[in-house]
């Protein structure tokens, strides 16, 4: 999909990938009835497919569009769709499922939403700021001058060997893959942990289980402009910064684990806290891991996403499994530690590889190599000299 996305531009390929999913969802219901389990799966599957160009298109999106200086903080922003999707997504199902509507329409409300999105990114959304129907000259300047853009839309061949064999990039994935193992925790497991241990209902638990997240997507803003802010101001440099944010965002949620794990059951209101703890510190996520693809290789960024996000997608089915295999008893306490602990492990890990291979320069195979020389000064260089002048 990030090949597909650098060839014939985010705004298409995004466009088609959403409308499968869209539809898609709408069908499940059908399929469902139709052809039982198989027909699920195929169109989870189908959704699956399509919905793998989301974050490389974010990322093409955040290269086109986000000047260094406000990164992080646009970054977040360009993230929050996800979050607060979660947000509203889980009561608003464990409501719908309960009415007299039934399952079904939590499908068909997903699915509609996703059009009426579609049609807002069809009409509004633009590959750059050349190509933006409605940007003002001063934007364009502004945007594109902070980047060191001079207008070369030529494209590059991938360096993938080097990109395959890259010390930094390799950091990124490892911790990325710590970081799903943990937050898949939060997305998948949680919810039956609250409802066979805390022992709240099905509309309760739809509630609870959003408020993590609401944590982790208000202060995504925070953490954000706080990153560009520190990196601004030259208080840290760039790759610093970015370890630290890791760092937040990978011993935070181990510890808020640990502690989770050794509660008492009774101990509810307790539980929430580290739960909503959890994804508070993951918040730092957006100052951290998520802006490295753009650190390291603005060129390239969404490809590096892609790799990244399909070598993690190994956490997304390793979870549920390794929960099966752990947790027979689902009300039992002390299985479910062990789940916590090797999730906080995992985070831990991820901090003592970002520290050990993660950077913040802009590496020697995004760029030819007169562009490389020039590239990163010109473009804090500009953005400072713009955001000085307002």
């Amino acid at each position: 999909m990030a090949v597909a996305i650098k060839r014939y531009g985010t705004k298409k390929i995004l466009a088609i990938s959403m409308s499968i999913n869209c539809i898609t969802c709408m069908m499940i219901p059908f399929t469902a009835d139709k052809f039982g389990s198989y027909g699920m799966m195929a169109c989870r599957a189908l959704q699956g497919f399509s919905q793998a160009a989301i974050l490389p298109a974010l990322y093409n999106v955040l290269s086109q569009w986000a000047p260094p200086a406000e990164r992080s903080f646009l970054g977040a922003l360009g993230g929050s769709g996800a979050l607060l999707g979660v947000i509203v997504t889980m009561p608003v199902t464990g409501l719908l499922c309960s009415s007299s509507w039934g399952w079904p329409s939590t499908f068909y409300l997903n699915g509609t939403l996703g059009l009426v999105w579609l049609v807002l990114w069809i009409f509004l959304a633009a590959d750059t700021p050349y190509s933006h129907k409605f940007i003002t000259e001063s934007e364009k300047k502004y945007i594109t001058s902070s980047l060191g853009h001079k207008g070369d839309t030529k494209r590059r061949a991938t360096p993938w060997k080097k990109i395959l064999t890259s010390l930094p990039f390799l950091g990124i994935t490892i911790t990325q893959c710590g970081c799903s193992f943990g937050d898949n925790i939060s997305f998948i497991e949680m919810p039956s942990y609250i409802n066979k241990i805390l022992k709240y209902d099905m509309n309760a638990n739809g509630a609870i289980s959003s408020l993590p997240f609401l944590a982790n997507f208000t202060l995504g803003f925070i953490f954000g402009y706080c990153a560009d802010a520190i990196i601004r101001k030259r208080i840290m440099s760039l790759e610093n910064c970015r370890k630290m944010y890791v760092g937040i965002s990978t011993i935070g949620p181990a510890l808020c684990l640990v502690s989770l794990s050794f509660l008492p059951e009774n101990s509810t209101v307790l539980s929430c806290m580290m739960m909503v703890l959890h994804q508070s510190f993951s918040a730092a996520y957006q100052g951290g891991i998520s802006m490295s693809y753009l650190d390291i290789s603005p060129n390239f960024c969404g490809i590096l996403m892609s790799i990244t996000n399909a070598v993690s997608t190994i956490c997304d089915i390793v979870v549920p499994l390794l929960v099966q295999v752990i947790v027979t008893d689902e009300g039992d306490k002390s299985q479910w530690r062990v789940i916590f602990l090797i999730a906080a492990a995992m985070y831990v890990f991820s901090t003592i590889s970002f520290t050990l291979l993660g950077s913040g320069k802009v590496q020697s195979w995004d760029y030819a190599k007169s562009e490389q020389e020039t590239c990163e000064e010109e473009q804090y260089e500009n953005c400072s000299v713009i955001l000085n002048k307002l």
